[in-house]
């Protein structure tokens, strides 16, 4: 592009007028012509000189300040109208009585007494209602005092209130009601944060010296990491309960809460920790790995046949013993502890098999059921 060119262009949009003296359209309006510039000289291809984008930038710079200030006065102004209205509607609502014997004049608000001003000296004092004494400028500002700590407080109450109103879907409890295991409910949350938590099952009761009782309770929205929290009975707080449709949309109670004995029989069995080292070895992964599958099936109640998986187990175990028992790897030596490893999970998950094929895999008549008619 020649320079004869380059001089044809027109130059950008800069105003003269200070921009205190323009009203808003106009520097709104400026500020977008100079932006309108900068983006259609960049789409152009063509470069602004350092020293025009300077002057872009101080005028940009002027008119954004200018703008600021404008939006700050205003936000200020409209502040102080609103204070001056609610100022005037809490004075509407005050009625200040005469002086008593202590030179206390009594204030009602809505009609009711509140507290009291009094004046000692050239200051002016007030008190609300079971509060404490406070220092104000003059005799209305005291009084005001009064009818903001009312409103704080009827503020305060309602939010108490509103928290206290059960979750939709859940029914408060009633006074003096207590928990007994397998129960759901929410406890009521802290002060500040949401206003109940999340869904607990009561997973334990126990009684201690003294005739207190304590209950556990573990998240009921999902079977995760057996987190939960101890609660005694005196102090429980308010809690709520589900109806029957929120609890049938919450997950089924877990096989190692529904039948504790069973599951805890059923962890004596555990060869996962064998099952889950030998998985990392070479060639190891997909039998320790569908292993693993059919065994967290039995501990947790899935399986329909447990004798059966356990035998499964077993030969899978098996294979994996001939894995690390290959002598002519040549890490051989090194995968003694693997071979022990692959030998317990070999014994124990036989053993298994042939304590529920004997029936000793079932230890109460609840989880006889299950078996018969699996979820």
């Amino acid at each position: 592009m020649s320079s004869a060119m380059q001089d044809d262009r027109p130059g950008p949009p800069i105003g003269e007028a200070a921009p205190a003296r323009m009203d808003d359209d106009a520097l709104a309006a400026e500020l977008q012509a100079l932006h309108d510039y900068q983006r259609g000289e960049a789409a152009d291809g063509r470069r602004i000189g350092m020293p025009v984008l300077s002057q872009i930038g101080n005028r940009r710079g002027s008119l954004t300040h200018e703008q600021t200030q404008r939006r700050h006065r205003r936000e200020k102004a409209e502040r102080a109208a609103a204070e001056r209205e609610q100022r005037a509607a809490r004075q509407a609502r005050t009625r200040i009585g005469r002086p008593g014997p202590d030179g206390r004049s009594p204030v009602a608000v809505d009609g009711q007494h509140a507290g009291w001003v009094w004046r000692a000296r050239r200051d002016w004092f007030s008190q609300a209602e079971g509060g404490q004494s406070t220092l104000l400028g003059t005799r209305w500002e005291a009084a005001d005092a009064i009818v903001q700590t009312v409103d704080a407080r009827a503020a305060r109450e309602a939010e108490q209130r509103r928290r206290a109103e059960p979750p939709a879907g859940w029914l408060a409890a009633e006074e003096g009601e207590v928990f007994e295991v397998l129960d759901v409910v929410r406890l009521a949350g802290p002060r500040y944060g949401p206003a109940w938590g999340r869904p607990q099952r009561v997973t334990r009761r126990e009684e201690h010296q003294g005739g207190r009782v304590s209950f556990r309770l573990e998240p009921a929205d999902e079977d995760g990491p057996w987190e939960g929290l101890v609660l005694f009975a005196d102090r429980l707080g308010p809690f709520v309960r589900p109806t029957a449709a929120v609890l049938a949309g919450l997950p089924p109670v877990p096989f190692r809460v529904l039948h504790p004995e069973e599951h805890e029989a059923r962890r004596l069995l555990n060869v996962s920790d064998e099952l889950s080292c030998l998985g990392r070895v070479e060639g190891c992964a997909n039998f320790s790995r569908r292993a693993l599958e059919l065994l967290a099936g039995v501990e947790a109640g899935r399986s329909t046949d447990p004798a059966a998986d356990m035998a499964t187990i077993a030969g899978l175990a098996e294979e994996l013993l001939g894995v690390v028992s290959d002598m002519a790897h040549p890490e051989f030596w090194s995968r003694q502890y693997d071979r022990s490893s692959a030998q317990h999970a070999v014994r124990w998950a036989a053993w298994a098999a042939e304590r529920f094929a004997g029936g000793g895999g079932a230890l109460t008549e609840e989880y006889r059921k299950v078996l018969q008619h699996p979820h």
